[in-house]
């Protein structure tokens, strides 16, 4: 069974809330039937990690990175999600940099470095993954340090790889809250861009943001709840 409160359905209309104000969301969004296929198998405190693998209009074998801590997704488990570039704000930009990080420390077999890129991840949205209840997987605040240090000193050019997966709220299998994910954006099919650009280049669906953004999340974040994602199983 799956558990709600209201402390659940904040966090996530927080988090449409901000990007519903991103100009980058605008109308260049692609629609997208998702289910979750399994998980690589490295787990924290029977939380399971980055890698999940998941599939998006049939195409297999999609990278998914959580960001939805307090939300809860079984394996098998579909919904629909909006493709959506990242938004230009410090939160999100720290957010790709560690599931960049993740996929190197996967490919270094550091398991260690893998587990708190996740966990870094979780906690840049939900500040309940670090407590009071809840201790976070070792070397957490040293991935979310080396973010907020290091995402910056990236081209802008570097977080055009990266898209989020948005979920569309009622359309779960399960009736559950389908989690944000983040991705890859050349594994998944894109719609035609209104602004004449291709996933590759900034015109693709992007517009200047104001910085205040990312100000403005971070406060709708903080009424994040206190209900812990579950283990995928």
């Amino acid at each position: 069974m799956k558990k709600f409160g209201v402390c659940t359905f904040l966090s996530i209309a927080a988090l449409c809330a901000l990007l519903s104000f991103s100009p980058r969301k605008a109308c260049a969004d692609a629609l997208l039937y998702m289910q979750i296929t399994g998980v690589q198998g490295a787990s924290y405190g029977g939380e399971d990690v980055y890698p999940y693998y998941g599939s998006a209009n049939g195409t297999p074998n999609v990278l998914l990175m959580c960001i939805s801590f307090t939300s809860d997704m079984n394996i098998g488990e579909t919904w629909i999600a909006e493709k959506e570039a990242i938004p230009d704000s410090p939160t999100f930009e720290e957010a790709a940099w560690l599931f960049n990080d993740a996929n190197a420390a996967v490919a270094a077999d550091n398991t260690t470095q893998q587990i708190a890129d996740q966990w870094a991840a979780w906690e840049l949205f939900s500040p309940s993954a670090s407590g009071p209840y809840l201790n976070p997987a070792p070397d957490t605040d040293t991935q979310m340090a080396a973010a907020v240090a290091d995402y910056a000193l990236e081209p802008l050019s570097f977080y055009w790889e990266f898209i989020l997966y948005a979920p569309v709220p009622g359309t779960q299998s399960e009736l559950g809250t389908p989690q944000f994910f983040l991705g890859y954006g050349d594994q998944t099919p894109n719609p035609p861009d209104p602004y004449g650009g291709t996933p590759t280049t900034p015109a693709y669906g992007v517009l200047p943001e104001p910085g205040t953004l990312g100000l403005m999340g971070s406060g709708l974040l903080g009424l994040v709840g206190l209900l812990r994602r579950k283990l995928l199983r």
